[in-house]
């Protein structure tokens, strides 16, 4: 009898010689090929703050995760749709009968299949399409995260850009002041005093502008990090302008309502009870086993048998005691986290309004207007220590000033920035900077971070 198929063990064997050895690096160095590939080498990306938004969208790896998972919900309910509960089973036998010293051949085919009862499959379908909806809202709140670091990230850097310049007009006003206070000194018109207070500010001035460098390097990485972009090969320039309008935030209780209504975290939680509950009815109706319907033919003594017939097990040990209990926790469990949730919400939503109506206040206070006068003071009594009307105590005092209304305009800005991301977050995008501070945002293309 021919046996073609026992050729082809051998012959796979032989192609596989003649292909030669695959390397075992061979994948792990193509992506890594690839990967080299991709890396851009001195590039330069001019980037908006909607154009940060999109890449960081694009590119976050949490975010490109939580989509994968929310693949793998979409398989669970696919799986959960089937309209049977399990592949049909066929099975043969075949029995030899001695009687009498005459033997016979008994042969059977048997067809059996499981099907669905007491409304299993809608209820498996539901939970499965309720935890999907979770996963995809757990997916868009996520994002809207993601958004408000990205955008705080970018404003961030763009405060830490106007501080080195901040920073460098103070580093010049009381650098002028130290050389003509040195100057003075040897005309032997100036006090050592007052050669000593110019230099204690120029060197307050110049500490100040090294640490608003550092900040900004350290800016441009957190933001380089959040796009998933390389800092040794990228040059990013930011091409938006820093201001913060005040937001139209509505009373308390409309926003309170909105964000609970926004909040995908806090509805994916609601679909998590609906999945739980759905679970717990399933795991009670289980508790009926599914029927298995049947047909057979059998020949018997040289007679054809045709039949169908009904079976289905009997629930005596198995009685689903323990997965009704589990189902049952967490139902309980699921509601549990859906009030904490919704309690930590309101939470965050009041505390984050607070906190930016407190840093718009502090803003209002050092806001560029107050800087500008700070420089100006410097200004004017660089021109009254020129004339000689005025000595180091009033030097100090506006070097002072200079110095400590510059470290509060900032930390009021950072303040504001840090509160709106807040918000923003809090709130589930219902208030944002991309509503209240786009249209301020202007492209100015020539500017780098």
């Amino acid at each position: 009898m021919n046996r073609p198929w026992k050729l082809v063990v051998p012959a796979a064997c032989v192609a596989l010689g003649l292909a030669g050895p695959v390397p075992a690096d061979q994948f792990s160095m193509g992506r890594v090929g690839d990967y080299l590939a991709e890396k851009p080498v001195n590039e330069s990306v001019s980037l908006s703050l909607q154009q940060a938004l999109e890449k960081a969208l694009r590119r976050n790896s949490a975010l490109q995760s939580a989509r994968a998972g929310v693949g793998r919900f979409e398989g669970r309910l696919t799986h959960a749709s089937r309209w049977l509960p399990a592949n049909p089973e066929l099975s043969l036998q075949v029995a030899e009968r001695d009687q009498g010293g005459q033997s016979s051949t008994d042969k059977g085919i048997r067809l059996s299949q499981e099907i669905w009862i007491g409304g299993q499959r809608g209820l498996g379908k539901a939970a499965a399409s309720a935890r999907l909806t979770a996963a995809e809202q757990r997916l868009a709140f996520l994002e809207t995260s993601v958004r408000a670091r990205v955008r705080l990230a970018y404003l961030e850097a763009l405060l830490a850009r106007e501080s080195v310049e901040t920073a460098e007009r103070a580093e010049t006003l009381t650098g002028k002041l130290y050389q003509f206070a040195s100057q003075r000194f040897q005309a032997g018109a100036a006090t050592q005093l007052i050669l000593n207070t110019a230099r204690i500010g120029a060197a307050r001035a110049r500490a100040a502008l090294v640490d608003a460098r550092r900040d900004h390097k350290r800016a441009r990485l957190a933001l380089m990090e959040l796009l998933v972009m390389d800092p040794e090969s990228a040059r990013l320039r930011l091409t938006s302008e820093l201001s913060l309008d005040r937001f139209n935030l509505p009373s308390m209780g409309p926003l309170l309502g909105e964000a609970l209504k926004r909040r995908q975290d806090l509805v994916a939680a609601a679909r998590e009870v609906v999945a739980a509950r759905k679970t717990l009815s399933l795991s009670k109706r289980q508790l009926i086993p599914n029927l298995k319907v049947f047909g057979f033919m059998q020949e018997e003594e040289g007679a054809d048998v045709a039949g169908l017939g009904v079976s289905m097990p009997i629930p005596v040990w198995d009685t689903r005691s323990g997965e009704n209990q589990v189902a049952r926790a967490e139902l309980e469990q699921a509601r549990i986290e859906e009030d904490a949730l919704r309690l930590q919400v309101r939470t965050e939503v009041i505390g984050a309004v607070t906190d930016y109506n407190a840093a718009r206040q502090r803003l209002e206070v050092f806001g560029k207007d107050v800087l500008a006068s700070a420089e100006e003071n410097v200004r004017l009594t660089e021109k009254a220590f020129r004339a000689g009307s005025v000595g180091a105590p009033t030097l100090a005092m506006a070097q002072d000033d200079l110095i400590n209304t510059r470290r509060e305009y900032l930390d009021a800005l950072r303040e504001a920035i840090g509160a709106a991301a807040a918000l923003e977050r809090s709130t589930g995008g219902v208030v944002a900077l991309r509503e209240a501070g786009t249209e301020q945002l202007k492209n100015t293309g020539d500017s780098e971070s």
